[in-house]
């Protein structure tokens, strides 16, 4: 028989607790599972890909007058019991003042980096599958991005292939090598 350690699991409401002490203004926390994990800043290259990103979605949804809040970086959600904070985020309603936003975005991407742990980048994948949330997860190295959507399987994107996002924005597609063009 092999021990395993019980691992507790951290409430909402002592993660809150936590990451609103004084001490931790300026880091960024999400709680996964019950777990509180620290997001480390990333590269400048894979900040300008959420920008990217972000940017022809808002000048889309301005040019066709359809609501659009988007947030990127540290803007922190969330999704059931979990709180996360997603490289770009697209709503439909107006973005809170509140830690963490109480509404959680209908799509989300995710920047992926050398240093990301897989484990943890499928601990985030399902808590956004299981709230119904389309997810971008953009490889900058493979020049890819892979998009989970509610409705449809699993698929792969590459340079010279563009991206819907579905029914979320009428007519909004992105060329993959858009994504890169930084």
């Amino acid at each position: 028989m092999v021990f395993q350690p019980q691992v507790s699991q951290i409430t909402v409401e002592a993660f809150l607790e936590f990451a609103l002490q004084p001490e931790n203004n300026e880091r960024t926390f999400e709680l996964m599972s019950g777990e509180i994990l620290e997001k480390m800043p990333g590269t400048t290259r894979n900040s300008a890909i959420a920008v990217n990103i972000g940017f022809n979605t808002r000048q889309h949804c301005r040019e066709k007058s359809i609501v659009c809040y988007i947030s990127t970086g540290d803007g922190a959600y969330r999704v059931g019991q979990d709180v996360v904070a997603p490289d770009m985020a697209y709503k439909q309603s107006p973005m809170s003042d509140m830690y963490p936003d109480p509404i959680a975005p209908l799509w989300v991407v995710e920047v992926i980096s050398p240093t990301d742990k897989a484990a943890d980048i499928r601990k985030k994948r399902q808590i956004y599958i299981d709230a119904g949330i389309l997810l971008w997860e953009v490889y900058p190295d493979l020049l890819s991005v892979d998009v989970y959507s509610p409705e449809r399987p699993p698929a792969t994107f590459t340079i010279g292939e563009r991206i819907t996002v579905g029914d979320l924005i009428p007519d909004f597609q992105l060329a993959v090598t858009d994504i890169f063009d930084n």
